[in-house]
């Protein structure tokens, strides 16, 4: 019987945790990460192996305007591979996707609303959809397909969001925390709790669509306020006020499927959550 579990994007910031509470709860884990080759072509450990976890690709959404080409092979290309290998090694698969509603034509975002794209991301994320489902109705390789809102934690890249504004903040060199517009809201999820919604997924018989969220925004002035707070610091905050093309002004994420299905609700406040990453980025800067 394959009982392993293949995680892609084994290093990342949401892999290394999951690999983590997978090894956690004895489970036999293999890894692919950058160092092992391009997620697009390369071959993968999949011998024993009858669950893969689809974590890679690229996530930031300005540098999917940049070099979109590198965007769709890896997010595009990457997901065929990978779908490539649970065809031949009779595996099934959890794809990580996200950022494919578009503008909201209403809230919360329950996972039957329409899909659109505004970037370049979210396109290669709704394309990875769309391979997800051609191999499961044409080849029978059976996906769950988990949209995730805005992960955040300690230990996230600088150029996301809430890590952004807690460096500035905790910086006594920076004199002032700048944006480049504060209105925008975003369901904000603490990876903690991402983290055990995958494990969720493990239980027989998962299938479909997933979002996974909070269940409430909050915009980039809040988010400023809740680090302030945590991290006992104020500063100006300059305001830019320039809209990224495409810009969506709230989101906010139906979790009810997950609640009802799989008996998941997320546990960690933004709040708690926001002083978890400032008390991190405190102790790593000694």
């Amino acid at each position: 019987m394959k009982n392993e579990i293949l995680v892609t994007g084994a290093t990342g910031f949401l892999g290394r945790r999951l690999v983590a509470a997978l090894g956690g709860r004895g489970l036999a884990v293999r890894k692919h990460s950058n160092g092992d080759g391009d997620i697009a072509s390369c071959p993968l450990p999949m011998d024993g192996v009858g669950h893969v976890f689809h974590l890679a690709g690229k996530s930031f959404v300005p540098d999917s305007w940049k070099d979109p080409h590198a965007f769709y092979q890896t997010n595009v290309l990457g997901t065929v591979n990978v779908l490539e290998h649970c065809r031949h090694h009779q595996a099934s698969l959890t794809l990580v996707s996200s950022y494919v509603y578009g503008q909201p034509q209403r809230l919360p975002i329950a996972e039957d609303h329409p899909l659109m794209a505004v970037n370049p991301y979210a396109h290669t994320k709704i394309l990875a959809e769309e391979a997800a489902r051609f191999y499961e109705r044409n080849f029978g390789v059976a996906s769950v397909i988990v949209r995730p809102f805005n992960i955040y934690g300690p230990g996230q890249a600088g150029p996301f969001l809430i890590p952004s504004i807690v460096r500035q903040v905790l910086d006594p060199a920076i004199d002032a925390v700048r944006v480049q517009d504060l209105r925008p809201k975003r369901d904000y999820l603490f990876v903690d709790d991402m983290i055990e919604f995958f494990l969720a997924l493990l239980r027989p018989g998962v299938s479909g669509v997933f979002n996974v969220g909070s269940g409430r925004s909050a915009s980039v002035a809040e988010i400023i306020e809740l680090v302030s707070a945590a991290a006992g610091i104020r500063k100006q905050v300059v305001n830019a006020d320039v809209q990224r093309p495409g810009e969506v002004m709230d989101v906010v994420a139906d979790v009810s499927r997950a609640a009802t299905e799989l008996d998941w609700r997320p546990r960690i406040s933004l709040a708690e959550g926001i002083a978890a990453v400032v008390a991190a980025e405190r102790a790593a800067r000694g």
